[in-house]
């Protein structure tokens, strides 16, 4: 094995390691040297990798988006409406958020200034990259949906078009960022007394609530979301990290 491939192979095991320690721990409390004592390498080896605490965060976030690019690519690939892809996609991280809000934390804390000013600035800008892929691929899901599924909009150009495709694509995430930081508070307990059950029909119909007042024109939106939870489950399926049945590499 060449020395680059060892050195990517060792890179790989601190990033996983350091992923399960981030879950168990939060990253206040997580020292370096918690790091080099998991993995059993020095701390030259591991600053040799990793700049401080928060490059090595932001290599840990890189990854897990690198799984949601996943869960995205195989929903892209669903022989279905684009209105559906887009619930597929909006119940996959309301699902990933509820089942794992430690490796949500990882995601948000990466963007955080503090963290990210003292990244590598190559790191940094890479996970920014893949933001921005992710987001434009949306985007076009987003778009089809209105010109395909939402009424109204008929008379439109493809500059407004996009417009509002850009407003109903942050109004989507940032509902279900919403929803899933309310599900998760203590507030939720009161909202949704009798847990899981309850608090998927809280997102369905705060969700479906939103698309309707977009346009959305469907008849039975419970038995849409029903098919769309189940097409979620088998893209979590796909993944190391979020998959019920693969809880990330074992240490």
């Amino acid at each position: 094995m060449q020395r680059r491939e060892k050195r990517e192979l060792r890179e790989r095991e601190i990033i996983e390691k350091s992923i399960a320690l981030l879950s168990q721990r939060g990253f206040l409390d997580l020292r370096m040297a918690d790091i080099a004592s998991e993995t059993k390498y020095s701390m030259g080896t591991i600053y040799s990798h990793f700049e401080s605490k928060e490059d090595l965060l932001v290599a840990c976030a890189l990854t897990l988006v690198l799984e949601h690019r996943i869960v995205f690519n195989a929903i892209a690939d669903q022989p279905v409406s684009a209105i559906e892809k887009i619930i597929t996609t909006a119940l996959c991280s309301w699902q990933i958020s509820m089942r794992h809000p430690d490796l949500i934390e990882i995601d948000n804390l990466s963007l955080m200034p503090s963290v990210w000013r003292r990244a590598t600035k190559q790191r940094a800008n890479e996970l920014n990259q893949l933001h921005v892929e992710l987001a434009g691929m949306f985007l076009g899901i987003v778009v089809e949906a209105i010109e395909t599924s939402l009424s109204g909009y008929e008379q439109l150009d493809r500059n407004q078009v996009e417009q509002l495709a850009s407003h109903l694509t942050h109004g989507m995430w940032g509902l279900c960022v919403g929803l899933s930081s309310t599900a998760q508070s203590g507030y939720a307990s009161t909202l949704c007394p009798d847990g899981a059950d309850e608090s998927d029909r809280y997102f369905y119909t705060n969700y479906s609530n939103f698309l309707k007042g977009y346009g959305w024109q469907e008849e039975n939106p419970e038995a849409v979301f029903a098919r769309c939870r189940r097409m979620a489950q088998q893209c979590i399926d796909q993944t190391t990290w979020f998959s019920d049945a693969r809880q990330g590499p074992q240490s």
